[in-house]
């Protein structure tokens, strides 16, 4: 790569090659992690850095990491700076305040050398189902959550730190299970060295400097040339209202987005003080969720980097939801942070109608330990996904995973690795929100226990005692449901499953778009022969009556919208 400033078509193919890489090491996760919620819900990511730990490019993993991830680099790179890394060195942490939000998630570093010198860094990093502490969502600190792993050398030149991986494995249940993942993704990181210096030898550079620079600074010049010409001058502001624990107390996020020039401040003063309960965000979480926000209407189509940070500012009070101090319990953070985006796009729905999303039905995690018939400790982390809200010209979509991007686990998966049976699972009818364009309907899951042990799920629903909101005049979509043989259960709880017990969940549905009575009768009449609308609901919700036979009484129907419209 010869010392002279890259043209576009040079930049986008050298570009596209880093993140090809980093899709071939992700790959790798999949076919060689232990833990489901890894290899079958894509709950990780893989990145690439220069030697200065700024981001260059990313798979695509997880949206609510890839923005903590600097963060996290940086901070080993404080603890180990340059000249203390030595080729075949491997860095862990799982430290919520400097990865990505709480202990579950853990973070291994590999400094990348060719020719014996430090070219870059690279990261995977993964949500695992087990790290130790207590089995219920009641923790008031974070040292009931589990371990919690420094920034700290895993290997030592190539070899096993072997007192680390010691430490490691007897602070959590399934040993084994970890372990496998932890390698999983330390051979990911070996293939991102080795394709990394094949890169450089082929380009014939030193290291990725000049075309770091190039990346950053450009994907800069874009987003601040985005901002000025799509985002109006002005303070925009919303007020979010969605589920703590105490089903009697609500939770707020409250925002104000100035927008000045080519920079955008995002300012969650007047947010809820920090809790008791493991609902808490650390700032670094938060900080990743504002920045996906903000990109997804300012620069979608331009690829994560430090580009794209520089122009974005974040102000968060300390001791709130958003910023939790040391030690507050995070354990169920997604339960906050997820909906950060809503918020942002909530204040944005006035000025960029067309780029933003209604409030979504979000995922339920259930975090499940089991025993299995020979004795050997089980913990699996599967998710569900409830409906995507209403776009600006499209409906929502039924269990789609949004914001987050991890997948949701298939059945088969989940009763291979655990003793239960699913006894059903299937969409809600009427729990999308009613709209021009209507919210992704809900689904209901119910699992039976089998195991001759009795087994804890750790419930983590999101959206059971406030509705999704729509946007636009769209209305609110279905609220979820979380029961335990019958007997309905807070949103966040612990189940404790003996042999046939039943844990029924049923997940939100997205909110609408824009007044349900302009919805036009055809597409009513497709959702009630897809059973996502009732004959009540289509009624109720959207003055279209059907007879008896399904076929729509156009007389009734043009009464009912006609009264609307004078109403």
């Amino acid at each position: 790569m010869a010392n002279h400033e890259l043209d576009a078509v040079e930049l986008e193919i050298q570009w596209q090659r880093l993140i090809s890489l980093l899709a071939e090491a992700a790959l790798t996760v999949v076919r060689t992690s232990f833990s489901k919620i890894v290899s079958e819900g894509g709950d990780f990511g893989c990145l690439l850095y220069d030697r200065e730990g700024r981001m260059i490019a990313q798979d695509a993993g997880v949206s609510s990491k890839l923005a903590t991830s600097p963060r996290t680099i940086q901070s080993a790179l404080k603890k180990y700076p340059p000249h203390a890394l030595r080729p075949g060195d491997v860095l862990i942490t799982n430290d919520p305040w400097l990865c990505c939000g709480h202990l579950y998630d853990i973070s291994v570093i590999k400094p990348l050398f060719c020719r014996g010198e430090l070219v870059g860094l690279g990261e995977c990093f993964a949500h695992v189902p087990d790290v130790g502490g207590s089995l219920t969502n009641e923790s008031r600190e974070v040292y009931e959550e589990g371990i919690c792993i420094p920034i700290v050398r895993l290997l030592d030149r190539g070899r096993d730190h072997q007192e680390v991986w010691d430490l490691i494995r007897s602070n959590v249940r399934v040993p084994d299970q970890l372990e496998g993942d932890i390698r999983a993704f330390i051979a990911a990181l070996e293939l991102i060295e080795r394709r990394v210096c094949a890169f450089l030898d082929q380009y014939r550079a030193a290291n990725l400097q000049q075309l770091a620079d190039q990346i950053v600074s450009r994907s800069e010049q874009a987003t601040r040339a985005n901002i000025r010409k799509n985002i109006p001058p002005g303070v925009y502001s919303h007020r979010l209202v969605l589920d703590g624990v105490d089903p009697d107390h609500p939770l707020t996020i409250q925002v104000a987005i100035k927008v000045e020039g080519d920079s955008i401040t995002v300012d969650y003063s007047g947010t809820a003080p920090q809790s008791e309960r493991a609902i808490n965000c650390t700032e670094v979480y938060t900080y990743a969720w504002t920045l996906y926000s903000v990109r997804s209407f300012v620069s979608p189509s331009i690829p994560y980097n430090n580009g794209l940070f520089v122009p974005i500012r974040m102000k968060v009070p300390a001791g709130s939801i958003l910023n939790a101090r040391y030690p507050a319990p995070v354990r169920m953070k997604s339960s906050t942070g997820t909906f950060i985006p809503f918020a942002i796009f909530g204040a944005m729905a006035e000025v960029v109608p067309d780029r933003v999303v209604a409030e979504s039905g979000i995922k339920c995690v259930l975090r499940c330990f089991a025993t299995a018939e020979d004795g050997r400790a089980l913990a699996e982390t599967p998710h569900f996904m409830g409906g995507l809200g209403a776009r600006y010209s499209k409906d929502g979509v039924a269990c789609m995973s949004f914001p987050a991007a991890g997948a949701e686990t298939p059945v088969e998966m989940i009763e291979n690795s655990l003793p239960i049976t699913i006894l059903h699972k299937r969409l809600v009818p009427d729990s999308g929100g009613p709209g021009r364009f209507r919210g992704g309907a809900g689904q209901e899951i119910a699992i039976r226990a089998e195991g001759r042990v009795p087994m804890k799920i750790l419930v983590q629903n999101m959206k059971v005692h406030t509705p999704t909101a729509g946007y636009a005049g769209g209305r609110p979509g279905g609220n979820g449901m979380t029961r335990v043989n019958g007997r309905v259960m807070p949103g966040k709880t612990t189940a404790t499953l003996e042999r046939g017990d039943v844990l029924e969940v049923r997940l939100a549905g997205g909110g609408g778009m824009f007044d349900p009575f302009q919805r036009s009768v055809g597409a009513v009449l497709e959702d009630f022969a897809d059973e996502l609308v009732t004959r009540d609901g289509a009624r109720r919700d959207y003055g279209v009556a059907l007879a008896d036979t399904g076929v729509v009484d156009e007389a009734v129907t043009s009464r009912l919208r006609a009264a609307r419209k004078r109403a």
